[in-house]
């Protein structure tokens, strides 16, 4: 299990980053994945922030994840961070996809590829040995 516990990091992190930056700092995100300044509008900035939110939620609740004792139930936590990685994952790049077409906003499309592989690697590695 502790390799599950260790991994469990990455989504802190991830919401220690990401969320914090969307939840507090929307327009250092949308300059980061390089929406124009004419695009930022007060529907964007309140969606990066409750995108931000649900990062810094998932964050928190990797670190109660931490703490689980219960192979199975550590099983389940490692399949839930799985299809949220995942879920982020399509989203950035289907997003990045229909609004930007075939080119691709380069850190929108890492970001969800990267996204991707780490629920395949949180589903991979779900039940502790």
């Amino acid at each position: 299990m502790n390799l599950q516990k260790n991994l469990l990091i990455i989504p802190i992190l991830i919401a220690l980053v990401w969320g914090i930056l969307g939840l507090f700092f929307p327009e250092t995100v949308f300059k980061l994945l390089g929406l124009p300044e004419e695009n930022m509008n007060v529907t964007w900035k309140s969606t990066q922030m409750i995108l931000g939110i649900s990062q810094i939620c998932l964050g928190i609740i990797a670190i109660w994840m931490r703490t689980l004792k219960d192979k199975a139930a550590m099983s389940g936590a490692m399949t839930v961070v799985a299809v949220v990685f995942l879920l982020f994952g399509l989203e950035a790049v289907l997003v990045n996809y229909l609004v930007e077409g075939l080119t691709r906003n380069t850190i929108l499309f890492v970001q969800g590829i990267v996204l991707i592989i780490l629920g395949v690697l949180f589903f991979a590695v779900r039940k502790p040995k």
